[in-house]
């Protein structure tokens, strides 16, 4: 029994030797110099996270393209010296090594490595330059095939900007297989849109036929950003175009921001309005809940100093015909391009007084 005893342990301080031993002759070879580091602040560092994260994190995934396992990654600490090798067998495993990887780390992995595209087919990559590539054919193609989901499952109702005035507010388009309609109040224009990338970005191209005027403003190519999950900034040298997609049933209930009322007495331009019967429309264009307090005033400055509010649940007579009324919406929870809180937003209404005989 003492025998056995003895033999496993010298066994095993054997084997636990010639770990170390292994460890040191890597330690001590293994330059950084030597192998094609990947960053953990990195683009591509970020790409290779969200490929192992398909399962855990689908709205944070790559999916169009799998690594095939296994495969063998060195670790290098912050004064790029190596610190361990790492032989890894599923995205599980992959995924929780990055997402606790100091900040300050670096990676190699052991090329070649096998990949697995979204139509079946195997790739074989080399070096960092034929990863990157990979990734990024595989994003440009993802990009594109969700950007056509989104704008072919429901109306695109076109939203409120804050940087630029937009004419044709409460406006929607309508999309089916690159054939699109917009409806902009009483008329109704035919055309087609078409998603595509250019130089790894994504971009739509609107071509609406015989629009005069409202082609002026929509026929060009626009750069896609997304706001939200529901909501696409598109951008044209200083232009802006915001498009919400809107599924529900009601959505054209609320259009622009021209609110009209009948006159009182015929020819004298002359309307009772009480603001608070539109606070809902303007929350929904603005695609806005309705915590956000609202507060409606006759002149911006007054809207900027909150100063001389005009009584929302009260009569209100407008003055002109049309008239613009300055709605200032609180607490806005939006930074602008310094990174500085945004703490109210004033946007433009207008009141007009209409004949209805």
């Amino acid at each position: 029994m003492n025998f056995y005893k003895f033999s496993l342990l010298a066994i095993l301080l054997f084997l636990n030797s010639c770990s170390y031993d292994q460890d040191d002759k890597l330690s001590a070879v293994l330059d950084i110099s030597t192998v094609e580091v990947i960053r953990s602040d990195s683009d591509l560092y970020d790409n290779i996270k969200d490929i192992t994260n398909d399962e855990d994190r689908p709205d944070e995934s790559i999916a169009c393209i799998d690594f095939i396992y296994p495969l063998t990654l060195f670790i290098f600490d912050d004064t790029d010296a190596y610190v361990s090798t790492n032989f890894i067998v599923n995205d599980e495993q992959f995924s929780t090594l990055l997402d606790n990887l100091d900040i300050d780390y670096s990676i190699s992995i052991s090329f070649p490595i096998k990949g697995t595209l979204e139509s079946g087919e195997e790739l074989i990559i080399t070096t960092k330059e034929e990863l990157k590539v990979a990734i990024g054919n595989c994003l440009n193609e993802e990009e594109l095939v969700e950007c056509n989901a989104f704008i072919q499952s429901c109306a695109l109702k076109i939203g409120y900007s804050y940087n630029c005035e937009n004419p044709y507010l409460g406006g929607y388009f309508y999309e089916n297989d690159g054939f699109t309609t917009l409806s902009v109040g009483e008329e109704l224009l035919f055309g087609s849109w078409s998603p595509l990338i250019i130089e790894d970005e994504l971009h739509i191209n609107i071509s609406l036929i015989n629009a005069a005027e409202i082609g002026e403003f929509f026929n060009f190519d626009w750069k896609v950003t997304y706001l939200d999950e529901n909501s696409l900034l598109l951008t044209n040298d200083n232009r802006e175009l915001v498009l919400h997609r809107r599924c529900d049933t009601d959505f054209e209930d609320c259009g622009n921001f021209i609110f009209e009322e009948c006159e009182l007495i015929e020819d004298e331009g002359i309307s009772e309005f009480i603001l608070d019967d539109y606070s809902e429309c303007i929350y929904d264009t603005l695609e806005l809940d309705d915590e956000f307090p609202i507060v409606f005033y006759n002149t911006i400055e007054d809207a900027q100093l909150e100063t001389n509010a005009i009584l929302s649940n009260d009569v209100y007579n407008n003055i002109d015909v049309n008239q613009t009324v300055y709605v200032r919406i609180n607490e806005i929870p939006e930074v602008d391009d310094n990174g500085e809180a945004i703490e109210f937003y004033v946007v433009m209404i207008t009141l007009a007084s209409i004949s209805c005989n």
